[in-house]
């Protein structure tokens, strides 16, 4: 029996404005439909997957134009998600006493459930690949640590436990062996699938990646791994410890100049990074086929033909920026002006 497991972003993080000029309410889902999707098979497998979609919620409150924005794991359960998610319904948002448009994101995991056996644990080969690669790092045997890696990619990673934690082992090969693209995508999937991992590994999982958004200027995902700390509930993270990470990366955010990022883009895959200042441009050597600003609050759609600059204003909520192209490139993102977080 497969279960779809789920995490919607229904509320604004602390990183946001608490006060607004304009009378917004938040769009609020009312239909769930979590087991819709549930499907039975006499051939059990442990394969699942974890998905991030981003969507829009119209004016009439009904799913729209999803987007799959991160993935690990088997691919093949994207298409399902997708179609879970258009059936969830939500009591519309509100500016002003107006309907509007709004974004919204979900984490979908895809899970196997057993009536013979738990699949919600690394198997004991996982665990003893997964060790002895770790060991390796240790040691500074990268070669030989890589050769680990892939063989429990290839052979034991199946569940979402152990997907999650193949991100964070090759994120810390990848620190050592200085692949930092490599260690950018891993860090930010175990980042954003953290939920998968024992208490002691997400607190190294959080830190790392603080850090990481820290050094690549992505403050929007800095403040939510501060957020992320005072989560998870076996670890002490007070409200004097809060405070001290925040008034470090507000220092450095605020006195941040212009941010200029590279983001690899595949053949019609969805990206989603954050924005962080007011004024956004971007660079890109191929046509774009789609580029949306998402918040909170508002959609905004762009004509990639005559796109010039993206403005964001103080009161929109936690916008990210959706771009895709139809041929895989590499494109250049600049964020200038102000401040807002």
């Amino acid at each position: 029996m497969k279960k779809l497991i789920l995490a919607l972003s229904l509320t604004c993080t602390f990183t946001q404005l608490s006060v607004f000029a304009d009378d917004f309410v938040p769009a609020e889902v009312i239909n769930k439909n979590y087991d819709q999707l549930t499907n039975t098979s006499s051939r059990a497998s442990r394969l699942e997957g974890i998905n991030l979609s981003s969507y829009v919620v119209d004016k009439s409150g009904q799913v729209s134009d999803i987007e799959i924005v991160a993935t690990v794991g088997q691919k093949k359960y994207q298409r399902e998600v997708m179609d879970y998610v258009s059936k969830l319904n939500y009591k519309s948002a509100k500016l002003n006493g107006e309907t509007i448009p709004v974004a919204k994101t979900i984490t979908v995991s895809s899970q196997n459930l057993h009536i013979n056996f738990s699949n919600d644990k690394a198997s004991r080969g996982f665990f003893n690949d997964y060790e002895q690669a770790s060991k390796l790092i240790d040691e500074k045997k990268y070669d030989e640590a890589k050769s680990r890696i892939d063989e429990l990619e290839n052979e034991h990673t199946k569940n979402t436990v152990e997907i999650v934690l193949l991100a964070w082992l090759k994120s810390q090969h990848s620190y050592f062996v200085q692949d930092w693209k490599s260690f950018d995508q891993h860090i930010y999937e175990a980042f954003l699938f953290r939920a998968n991992l024992p208490d002691q590994i997400q607190k190294r999982v959080i830190k790392n990646a603080l850090q990481w958004f820290i050094s690549k200027q992505d403050y929007v995902r800095a403040y939510d791994a501060i957020d992320a700390l005072g989560n998870i509930e076996s670890i002490t993270f007070t409200e004097q410890n809060k405070e001290q990470l925040l008034t470090q990366v507000n220092d450095i955010y605020k006195n941040s100049g212009d941010i200029k990022q590279q983001f690899s883009l595949a053949s019609e895959q969805a990206v989603m990074p954050m924005m962080s200042k007011s004024e956004v441009k971007l660079e890109s050597e191929l046509p774009l086929s789609k580029v949306q600003l998402r918040c909170e609050n508002k959609v905004v759609d762009y004509d990639t033909n005559t796109i010039d600059k993206i403005v964001i204003s103080k009161n929109d909520l936690r916008c990210g920026l959706l771009i895709k192209s139809a041929q895989a490139q590499t494109i250049t993102l600049k964020q200038s002006g102000e401040s807002f977080l």
